[in-house]
């Protein structure tokens, strides 16, 4: 489902441009800053492998170990949440679900939430006997602010669970959120080495979208009358009489009515009109113009 409101388009025009390509090679490579030669799948079922293992024994041993600053606090040996965060940005790194940005405020949002909740049952008796309200509130709050912020990350559904039903997540108290931004940073930090030796991981860092200042929308072509004065097609296939973007002040996708196939270069993509896009549908087409501006970007460096 495509959401009138949008918030990237408010945010966007706030961040600023990739520049990952003025970095050096070896660095800028681990940083997804490359286009990947296509690998056998033999070799990606083994980086899977190799990697979801040293994700998870990473953030174990940080947690398990005594000589940390967790030691004290008594955490879980892992957060459960990241044995399923582990499935996405291990073995599909390019769901969109699965972007640094997801991963991060996805996780974090929720566990603020989860935690805050549990929390003001907390305050009494009544609240606390009732705990299974508050794990299905926080679940709930946290999914509809996730969808509001687009940071949608399904596995941090269950880090907004956890502070009500499990005692060693409860027991940590707001330390619980910087044990989740710490948990965040390490599997991205092995995702960001496996992930770019036979791929590029990830696909985009904030959005597969255009951030800086707008670029202004492409004019409308007026259609010309041929000699029995009907409407002439262009070589496209039909004849354009509208274009406008498919969230309200972002000019990313332009429909064009009586387009009869789907255009996409490195400024723009063009889709009839009359197709039904979701927002998966458009998030997909823009991970191609990603892909495609990346070839142009690092086809002399690689």
């Amino acid at each position: 489902m495509v959401f009138k409101f949008n918030i990237d388009n408010v945010l966007n025009q706030y961040i600023p441009p990739n520049r990952l390509d003025r970095l050096p090679k070896p660095i800028g490579r681990f940083l997804g800053a490359h286009s990947p030669k296509p690998a056998p799948d033999y070799l990606i079922w083994l980086e899977i492998l190799v990697s979801s293992f040293c994700g998870i024994l990473v953030l174990e041993a940080v947690f398990m170990s005594e000589h940390t600053a967790f030691s004290s606090l008594d955490p879980p040996v892992i957060i459960a949440s990241y044995g399923a965060a582990a499935v996405l940005v291990f073995s599909v790194s390019y769901s969109p679900l699965a972007q640094p940005r997801n991963v991060i405020c996805g996780q974090f949002v929720s566990s603020l939430i989860g935690i805050s909740i549990q929390k003001l049952f907390w305050l009494t008796q009544t609240g606390r006997d009732h705990y299974y309200l508050s794990a299905a509130l926080s679940v709930a709050v946290a999914n509809t602010v996730q969808t509001i912020l687009n940071v949608a990350h399904p596995p941090s559904g269950a880090s907004a669970l956890l502070p009500s039903i499990d005692d060693s997540v409860r027991n940590l108290g707001w330390h619980y959120l910087y044990i989740q931004l710490v948990s965040c940073i390490l599997i991205l930090g092995v995702a960001l080495i496996f992930g770019n030796i036979f791929r590029s991981y990830p696909i985009y860092w904030w959005t597969p979208g255009h951030v800086g200042k707008k670029k202004p929308a492409p004019s409308p072509t007026k259609p010309e009358a041929d000699d029995e004065g009907e409407e002439s097609s262009s070589d496209m296939g039909r004849v354009v009489t509208n274009n406008i973007s498919i969230f309200d002040d972002k000019a990313d996708v332009n429909t064009i009515r009586g387009l009869k196939r789907i255009t996409i270069t490195v400024d723009d993509i063009m889709v009839p009109e009359e197709m039904d896009l979701d927002e998966t549908d458009i998030n997909w087409i823009e991970e191609l113009q990603v892909k495609l501006r990346r070839i142009e970007q690092y086809s002399g460096h690689v």
